[in-house]
C-alpha cells in the first residue's frame, strides 16, 4: 500500500512518464491512429499494464524498494492520473489498457472470465471498452435500452446502442450493459470480442480528448454464451447494477485526477512562459495556486477513503464537482494570461481548453454528483464523514 514517505518516489517516476505523453498529446489529438506509433514508450507499456493484478500478468507501474504498485487501488490511481494527465490527458485516456473495465473484472468476474480479459493485453497494448451511455438515456444504468435476449434454442443475443465509448472503434475486449427485464436486478453486464459478426463501431467527432476516439457502438443479434456473462456464479443482488455503482465510486476519483492534471499543466505553463506579472495577475495565480493544493488533498483523502469503505461515493462526488469545474477555469485563465491569440499561439492551450470540457460529463454531470451528495446527506452517512 502507497504511504506518504514514498508518494514523492512515486510521483517523480509519473512525471517522467508524463513528458512522453506530452511530446505526442498534440500529435495524435490531431490524428488519433497515430497513437500504434507511440506504443513501444515507456509510458504507453506502463499504461497498458496499469490495474491488471499481478495474478494475471500484470507488471508493476513503479518499484520503490520492495514494493511494486498495480494501480489497484483508487490511492494509487488518483496519484498516477494526476500526473499523467498534466503531461496530457487525452495520450494517456487513449493509451491501451483495460483502464475501468479492470474494476468491474476483479469485483464480479469469475475465474475463467478474467484470464480471458487480461490476457488480451499480455500479448502486446490492447484496448478495452466499458459500454454503459446510451443515445438519449445517458449513463442511466436504470433506463437501459440494449437487451441480453434469450432465445427458444438456448442461444443468447445482444442487441442495442451505446454511445461516447471511450476506444469503443480500437477495442478488442468490452463490457457491456444491458438488460434482460425492466428492473435493477435485470442489468447484468457482458463480456464481448468486438471481432464477432454483430458489432460495428464508429468514432465520433469531437472538440477535446480526441485521442481517446470517442464512438458510437451498435449490436445487432451479436451472439453470446453463458460464460459471457459476467458475474454469472454470484447472485443477482451482487452484480448487474451493484457492479455498476461500485465501479463509478471507484473510478470517480480517477475522473477528478484527470481534472486536476489539466488544471495544473494549465497554470504550470504560464508560469513557464511568462515572468513578469501585474498585481493583480499574480493575486490570481496564487489563489489558483491554494485552489489546486486543496483539491489534490481533497481527492486523495478521497480515494483513500474509498479503498477503506467503497459505499463511500459521495466523497468522490465532491472532489469531481470541484475538479470539472476547476479545469476549466484554470484553461480559461491561462489563455486569458498568455494575451490575445493565444488560442492559435499556444497549442497546448487550445488543446487543454478543449480537453477541459469533457470532464463535466464524464461518470455523471454536476447535476447527478450533487444528488449523490444530498443522497448521501438525507441518509445520514456525511453526518461521521
Amino acid at each position: 500500500m502507497i504511504t506518504p514517505s514514498t508518494i514523492a518516489v512515486f510521483e517523480h517516476v509519473m512525471k517522467e512518464f508524463a513528458a512522453e505523453l506530452r511530446e505526442i498529446g498534440l500529435v495524435i489529438d490531431r490524428e488519433p491512429e497515430r497513437i500504434h506509433e507511440f506504443l513501444h514508450m515507456p509510458s504507453m507499456q506502463a499504461i497498458n499494464h496499469m490495474m491488471i493484478p499481478p495474478e494475471y500478468g500484470g507488471q508493476p507501474i513503479v518499484t520503490i524498494g520492495n514494493e511494486r504498485y498495480y494501480g489497484l487501488s483508487s490511492l494509487e490511481r488518483v496519484i498516477t492520473i494526476e500526473k499523467l494527465a498534466a503531461g496530457d490527458a487525452g495520450a494517456f485516456l487513449g493509451g491501451p489498457g483495460p483502464s475501468m473495465s479492470s474494476i468491474v473484472m476483479m469485483d464480479l468476474a469469475d475465474e475463467e472470465q478474467k484470464e480471458r480479459f487480461y490476457s488480451h493485453f499480455m500479448k502486446g497494448a490492447s484496448w478495452a471498452f466499458f459500454a454503459m451511455s446510451e443515445p438519449e438515456k445517458g449513463s442511466d444504468a436504470t433506463d437501459i435500452g440494449t437487451r441480453i435476449t434469450r432465445q427458444p434454442d438456448g442461444g443468447i443475443e445482444l442487441n442495442g446502442h451505446k454511445i461516447y465509448i471511450g476506444n469503443g472503434s480500437r477495442a478488442r475486449v468490452g463490457l457491456v450493459f444491458a438488460q434482460t427485464n425492466r428492473t435493477p436486478l435485470g442489468i447484468q453486464i457482458a463480456l464481448v470480442d468486438p471481432s464477432m459478426k454483430g458489432f460495428t463501431a464508429t468514432p465520433l467527432d469531437t472538440m477535446g480528448l480526441c485521442a481517446l476516439q470517442i464512438s458510437h457502438l451498435k449490436f445487432e443479434g451479436f451472439p453470446l454464451e453463458e460464460k459471457d456473462i459476467i458475474g454469472r456464479h454470484l447472485s443477482p443482488t451482487k452484480r448487474g447494477l451493484w457492479g455498476a455503482l461500485r465501479t463509478f465510486h471507484r473510478m470517480r476519483p480517477s475522473v477528478a485526477a484527470l481534472a486536476l492534471g489539466v488544471a495544473q499543466a494549465a497554470y504550470d505553463y504560464v508560469l513557464e512562459h511568462r515572468s513578469i506579472f501585474k498585481e493583480r495577475e499574480k493575486m490570481e495565480l496564487e489563489r489558483m495556486e491554494m485552489r489546486l493544493h486543496s483539491l489534490r488533498s481533497m481527492i486523495r483523502n478521497a480515494a483513500a477513503e474509498i479503498d477503506h469503505d467503497a459505499q463511500k461515493g459521495y466523497l468522490a462526488s465532491l472532489s469531481k464537482i470541484r475538479a470539472a469545474a476547476l479545469a476549466e477555469e484554470a484553461t480559461e485563465l491561462a489563455l486569458d494570461m498568455m494575451g490575445p491569440g493565444s488560442m492559435m499561439e499556444h497549442p497546448l492551450l487550445n488543446k487543454w481548453y478543449r480537453d477541459a470540457r469533457a470532464f463535466e460529463f464524464m461518470e455523471g454531470t454536476t447535476s447527478i454528483q450533487k444528488i449523490n451528495v444530498f443522497q448521501a446527506y438525507a441518509n445520514g452517512k456525511m453526518q461521521h464523514a
